[in-house]
């Protein structure tokens, strides 16, 4: 990024929601992810205060609000339930002199949306990534209709265009899923020191193809419907299957791996981790691959612990295209139809 790049989109959002010297704009998520740091961008823009997530030992993130007096509030959908879940149970009226609240990384639920309203302060639907900012969201005068089921219009820093699935370069009618791609003054300038990433990254007419799959409506908002992109976001957080398939085919129980995404009311998605059992377990004295055991390996070899699986299932097979690779979206699909019914598990950390 540059420096145009990443103010083209923070210029739009103060110019669009009126920001201004009085908005003392909250950030709940780390200056190393993309919110905070279009935060950041706003507050350079319209001379307001930001607050950083830096509340002393024993404070919650409601208390921190109401501390701060923060009027814009931005963070994941997660950070909003948890935060109205915790002013319902404390009785209070209005969430300090909270005006909006921007939510991005997951799909917001309409009562979520409406406990907003309720009081009076507007729910922000914002979609991005690191590299095009929060460049789609939803506008002060959207109904509340809009605001759930769609991140937006957007601002003129960002075109969003949808490409065919199967060929990037041909872009698809008004309502058709496909390819969410864009262009604009916001878009990154490239990936660091990784040509080969930058270029397989657009289409032929220099359209940004970001892996996400949407749709836009006669009025330009746009609705998103799923990922081609195998990440995983609990929570806001992205979480990439292919280190927790290295290290878990690494175990000497299982022969092959595949991590995928669960649907969960609350974060939105959390992580799925189906095996097959190595065909040489019974020698080893591991003919089924336990769970917990498979996390404490997962540890040990170096994943975080926000990136651990939380559900676990042994299955003899694993649905695959006709080329061999495993198809992730067929899993989560059978696990949200309830095809198969992955075993909860939680990471315990050695003491």
């Amino acid at each position: 990024h540059s420096d145009n790049t990443l103010l083209a989109n923070p210029r739009d959002m103060v110019a669009d929601w009126n920001h201004g010297h009085g908005t003392v704009l909250l950030t709940l998520s780390p200056l190393s992810h993309h919110i905070a740091w279009v935060a950041m961008g706003q507050v350079l823009v319209c001379g307001g205060q930001l607050v950083i997530n830096d509340p002393a030992d024993g404070m919650t993130p409601l208390d921190w609000i109401l501390e701060t007096g923060a009027t814009y509030v931005m963070g994941v959908p997660t950070h909003a339930m948890d935060i109205l879940a915790e002013q319902k149970a404390r009785g209070l009226d209005r969430l300090g002199a909270v005006k909006l609240f921007y939510m991005a990384g997951a799909p917001i639920p309409r009562a979520t949306a409406q406990a907003f309203l309720d009081q009076g302060i507007n729910p922000q639907n914002i979609y991005g990534m690191t590299e095009n900012s929060s460049h789609q969201y939803t506008y002060p005068d959207d109904d509340p209709e809009t605001i759930v089921s769609t991140c937006g219009r957007g601002g003129p820093s960002y075109t969003v265009r949808i490409f065919d699935q199967e060929n990037s370069d041909v872009e698809v009618a008004t309502g058709e899923v496909g390819q969410i791609g864009g262009k604009g003054a916001c878009l990154m300038l490239g990936y660091f020191d990784n040509q080969r990433a930058t270029e397989t990254s657009f289409n032929k007419d220099g359209w940004f193809l970001s892996g996400d799959l949407g749709r836009l409506d006669d009025r330009g908002c746009l609705e998103i419907v799923g990922r081609l992109k195998d990440v995983i976001i609990r929570g806001g957080h992205n979480i990439h299957p292919a280190k927790i398939e290295d290290l878990a085919i690494r175990h000497p129980s299982v022969q092959k791996a595949a991590a995928f995404a669960v649907p969960d009311e609350r974060l939105g998605e959390k992580v799925g981790l189906a095996v097959i059992p190595a065909s040489d377990g019974a020698d080893t004295g591991d003919a089924t691959p336990d769970g917990d055991a498979v996390l404490a390996h997962l540890f040990k070899n170096g994943l975080s612990k926000l990136d651990m699986p939380e559900y676990f299932i042994v299955m003899p097979e694993l649905p695959l295209t006709p080329s061999g690779k495993i198809l992730k979206r067929e899993l989560a699909e059978w696990a949200r139809n309830g095809r198969i019914e992955p075993t909860p598990i939680r990471f315990k950390e050695p003491s």
